[in-house]
Order: structure tokens, then C-alpha cells, then sequence
């Protein structure tokens, strides 16, 4: 039994349709809108049917069961992106709250925060003081075959291979540990924004007073309501991703930590390497000075460290690069979310 109806016809029909259920067995029917915007009853589906959303009604003449239209491929893709969105945003609220519970069980007070805070810049300064120290040693001793280099010139001799080299290895670590210290530099500043959000979020956590009633709304919600703006995709993600500036700042420490890792990886292997290289130099040197042709394993394997040399360099240089733009980025997006949900004149 099917029957077919224009809407504005169709409020009778589940009466009718409960009136003869006996009738029917009992049979479950279906609901759904056609292309045309007529309303169907039937107690089969047609396959065209699956094109719109139905529903499964009992004898009763309730709705049991509501089967979805098939998602179109925008569709899909932007309950893929919804979804993606989510995700970030649970793990983001899991790390914090590892995070918080970490600031609980660590510190008693905040002058215990103050104390450690000034134990880890403390640290990093005898750091800073030792590099520049060895950046003097380091400056002394170029010096030195800086002059010896123009020795050779004005007597018209060719540079020796191992003093060529030399020259060029103290050069790399002078530059390469006054970038350290610069890092090291920025690193203590970096310290000193990580504690200052910790106690502030410390100090929030264990005032214990109520949640003002902005504080109960998302980001998204907020920025709705800001007239001064119209939101953008870009902007609508960075805003279902975070849910606080604070939130985006303590990701922006993360990533920057992560990235600070990677380049003092690769600041302790270009240092080693160099190192190295200076002992194959100083190896080269005696071989010279005795008059004897350097042997091939050596030259060979000064080629090889020098190669890693600059391998290690190109990834420094990368990571440097790396945290200036991630730096340029976090510090643009703080600045998009504290300027979308900044309250209305």
C-alpha cells in the first residue's frame, strides 16, 4: 500500500494509516520529503528514497528511528574538518590539565614558583658566561693563525690544507656558540613568560573563586557577539582550536620548547663534530711540520666531518628558522584572539 500526497493534504494521513493498521499487520511505515517537497508514506522504502532523510514510524504512530540523508562531499569534508578541530581541542584540554596538576604537585606557594624560576635563569646565565668564555679562547687562538695565515701570504706561500681549515672551523664555532649564547639569551626570556603564565594560572587554581560569567562562554560564543568583526574560516578554527588566550599561549610555549630541543640536538652535534675536526686538523698539522704527504684515511675522513659539518649547520639553520616563524605566527594569532573576543564597547 503506498500513497502519495501533497503536503498541505498529508495531516490526516497518519490517522488514516492508524485507523487501518490492523489491516496492515501491524506494519512499520516510513516518512521522508521527495524532491518535489511532497510528503511520502509507505511501508517500503524506494530506492530513490535514500537520497533524503526518512523516518521509521510504529504502529503507534511515533517516530522510532530517523535514518540521515547522505552527506554530500562538502559536507564530509567539513564534518571531517569539525571532527579534526575536536580532536585538537580535547588534547589540548588533556595536556592543560596534565599540566595543571603538574604546577599543583610541584610547587607549595608562589614563592616557591619565584625560587625556581630564579634557579633556571641562574643555570642558564653560568651557561651564557661559560660560551662567551670559550668564544674569547676561541677569538685568541684565530688570532693567532689569522696572523700566521698572513704570514704565508707575504712570503707568497700557499695556505697549508690544515690551516686553511682551522681558520675556517674556529670561525664556524665562534659563530655557531655566539648564536648559542643569543639563544640562551632568549631562552631566559622565554623562562620568564612560562612562569609568569604558570603563576598566574597557579594562583587561579588555587584562589578557587567562582567563574565570572564571561569565563563561561567560549571563545566563539564571545567573538559572535564582537559587532566590530566578521569572522573568517581561519579565524573560526583558531577559535574552536583554543579556548583561551591562555591556551594558545601555553601551545605556543610547547611547540617553542619542542623546537629549542631540536636546535640544542644539533648545536651539541656541530660542536662535537668541530671538535673533531680540529683533532684530524691537528693531526694534519704534525704530518706537515714532519714534511710527510698527508695520508688519504685522513684527508678522507676530514672530508667526511667537514660534510656533516655543514649538514649540521644547514639543520641549525633550518631549526633557527623554524622558531622565528613559529614565534611570528603564535605571536600574530594571540593577537587575531585577544582582538576577537575583547569585549564590545
Amino acid at each position: 500500500m503506498k500513497l502519495t500526497r501533497k503536503c498541505t493534504t498529508l495531516m490526516l494521513l497518519p490517522a488514516l494509516w492508524l485507523t487501518f493498521a490492523p489491516a496492515c499487520h501491524a506494519e512499520r511505515m516510513y516518512k521522508w520529503v521527495d524532491s518535489d517537497g511532497y510528503v511520502q508514506y509507505s511501508n517500503r522504502m524506494p530506492p530513490e528514497a535514500a537520497q533524503h532523510e526518512r523516518k521509521e514510524i510504529n504502529e503507534a504512530g511515533r517516530i522510532v528511528r530517523v535514518y540521515s540523508a547522505p552527506q554530500t562531499p562538502e559536507e564530509k569534508a567539513e564534518a571531517k574538518r569539525l571532527a579534526e578541530l575536536e580532536e585538537l581541542r580535547l588534547e589540548r584540554e588533556r595536556k592543560r590539565a596534565v599540566h595543571d596538576r603538574s604546577l599543583l604537585a610541584t610547587y607549595s606557594s608562589k614563592e616557591d614558583m619565584i625560587d625556581a624560576q630564579h634557579g633556571k635563569i641562574t643555570m642558564i646565565e653560568s651557561l651564557i658566561q661559560l660560551t662567551h668564555s670559550r668564544i674569547e679562547s676561541m677569538q685568541d687562538r684565530l688570532l693567532t693563525l689569522t696572523e700566521e695565515a698572513a704570514s704565508y701570504e707575504r712570503s707568497g706561500k700557499p695556505l697549508p690544507f690544515a690551516l686553511q681549515h682551522q681558520l675556517r672551523n674556529l670561525r664556524d664555532q665562534v659563530e655557531n656558540n655566539t648564536q648559542f649564547a643569543a639563544d640562551k639569551e632568549q631562552e631566559i626570556g622565554h623562562i620568564r613568560k612560562q612562569f609568569a603564565q604558570d603563576i598566574a594560572r597557579y594562583e587561579e587554581l588555587t584562589s578557587g573563586p567562582e567563574p565570572s560569567a564571561r569565563q563561561h562562554k567560549s571563545a566563539l560564543e564571545i567573538a559572535l557577539h564582537n559587532t566590530k568583526v566578521e569572522l573568517t574560516r581561519e579565524d573560526r578554527t583558531l577559535l574552536a582550536t583554543f579556548s583561551s588566550e591562555t591556551d594558545l599561549m601555553f601551545a605556543r610555549n610547547e611547540e617553542l620548547q619542542k623546537i629549542d630541543e631540536e636546535i640544542k640536538q644539533a648545536f651539541s652535534r656541530v660542536d662535537a663534530l668541530q671538535k673533531k675536526l680540529a683533532e684530524l686538523t691537528d693531526n694534519a698539522d704534525e704530518y706537515e711540520a714532519a714534511g710527510e704527504t698527508l695520508p688519504d684515511a685522513l684527508v678522507g675522513q676530514m672530508k667526511i666531518v667537514m660534510t656533516e659539518i655543514e649538514q649540521g649547520e644547514a639543520l641549525l639553520h633550518s631549526k633557527r628558522a623554524e622558531k622565528q616563524q613559529a614565534e611570528s605566527h603564535y605571536n600574530i594569532s594571540i593577537k587575531r584572539f585577544r582582538y576577537l573576543t575583547a569585549s564590545n564597547p
